[in-house]
């Protein structure tokens, strides 16, 4: 798992991949703005988050428990993406302003990891016998958690990038 999120940070071709995105999209909407562009890179991202938190927090409510960190990579890939894609948006590609987006996300994907977990637990002890009911619970949970910490960090990341915040406060 820690291999996969170093890898995420650290590998060129998620940079490329998301030069790409950008390119795709400034072709699509000739006519958009940088925060348009942007909204829809972060929209995108909360949408793929949001599936692998349902995906993996349903059936985990259904079992009873979550393996620790089995979205938490996946997401740290998308949220690392995003942000890599919005600094192409902005123009802002120094290290700092990503490295402040890249942390954000971590922390955001941590973050959404433990309420999961602890969500898994309360679904659980809450309806014992009730599968089917922790089953959906945990998978609109667990998704609502995935779509919101990207949303949170694409904010974040689209103010610093934009030169609207930096990492202390407003500018």
């Amino acid at each position: 798992m820690y291999a996969t999120i170093a890898r995420a940070v650290l590998d060129e071709s998620h940079r490329r991949r998301a030069g790409m995105e950008v390119e795709r999209l400034r072709e699509r909407y000739p006519r958009a703005s940088r925060d348009e562009l942007a909204e829809k890179v972060i929209r995108r991202a909360a949408v793929q988050c949001a599936a692998a938190g349902a995906l993996l927090a349903g059936p985990a409510a259904f079992f009873g428990a979550m393996p620790f960190g089995a979205d938490l990579a996946y997401q740290a890939v998308w949220l690392n993406r995003m942000v890599l894609a919005l600094s192409e948006i902005y123009g802002a590609d120094d290290v700092r302003s990503r490295a402040g987006g890249v942390a954000g996300g971590l922390a955001a994907g941590l973050g959404s990891e433990l309420v999961r977990q602890g969500l898994v637990r309360a679904l659980r002890g809450a309806f014992p016998r009730r599968p089917g009911v922790r089953t959906a619970l945990g998978a609109l949970a667990g998704g609502a958690l995935g779509y919101t910490a990207a949303l949170a960090v694409g904010r974040f990341a689209q103010d610093a990038l934009g030169g609207r915040r930096n990492l202390f406060g407003r500018r």
